[in-house]
């Protein structure tokens, strides 16, 4: 159900927001997009963030190995379903996918794919794991997400160095649903995007 979810969310989103300084937020949650992919926060600063972005009607996801102050364990996932409230959170690390499903919330499993022996790895990763969705990166590769969609029956979005709509249009059209970016002037065009990736799946 929650990769369902995933699924209609990214693909209605294909511009996520990336937010790696916090002083972004504010910008972030003006944005068109409803996804906002939290790339920075800390014991501090996490709680107010989320909830910016959740009173702003947007979806968060935290990236959990970028998060300062926190212990990775079966504990923080508890706390940060119940106190933090984020709709799912961003990892690399396997037992956080698997710990972080049992609580319920969504899932990505971020992938780096810098040759074919990573990219092995990942799939195979990927397949036993189930996330609701994996995030690729670099983004700017379409043939590696053209490789992984053939692989995989899971929702993927990219991301990294992505700044050009014709990147993002590259993405997609490659397989992946959604592109996340820092890049501002692009958070911008998701509305442009979306309306093009309508009309491309009406035909």
């Amino acid at each position: 159900m929650s990769t369902r979810k995933c699924l209609l969310m990214f693909q209605d989103n294909p511009i996520i927001v990336a937010v790696r300084n916090p002083k972004d937020i504010y910008d972030a949650i003006h944005s068109k997009s409803q996804i906002i992919f939290l790339l920075t926060g800390n014991v501090y600063n996490l709680k107010k963030m989320v909830e910016l972005c959740t009173k702003a009607d947007k979806h968060v996801f935290t990236h959990l190995d970028l998060i300062k102050g926190y212990s990775q364990d079966n504990y923080f996932i508890k706390y940060l379903k119940d106190e933090i409230k984020p709709t799912g959170i961003i990892t690399t690390k396997n037992n956080i996918i698997t710990r972080a499903k049992q609580e319920g919330l969504m899932t990505v499993q971020r992938l780096f794919l810098l040759d074919s022996s990573a990219m092995d790895i990942s799939i195979t990763s990927a397949k036993k794991i189930k996330p609701d969705a994996i995030e690729i990166l670099p983004g700017l590769v379409p043939k590696l997400i053209t490789a992984v969609k053939k692989e995989v029956d899971i929702p993927i979005v990219t991301g990294g160095f992505i700044e050009t709509e014709e990147e993002v249009r590259s993405c997609l059209a490659a397989g992946a649903l959604s592109a996340s970016t820092s890049h501002k002037p692009l958070w911008d065009k998701i509305e442009l995007i979306r309306e093009e990736q309508r009309l491309l799946r009406k035909e």
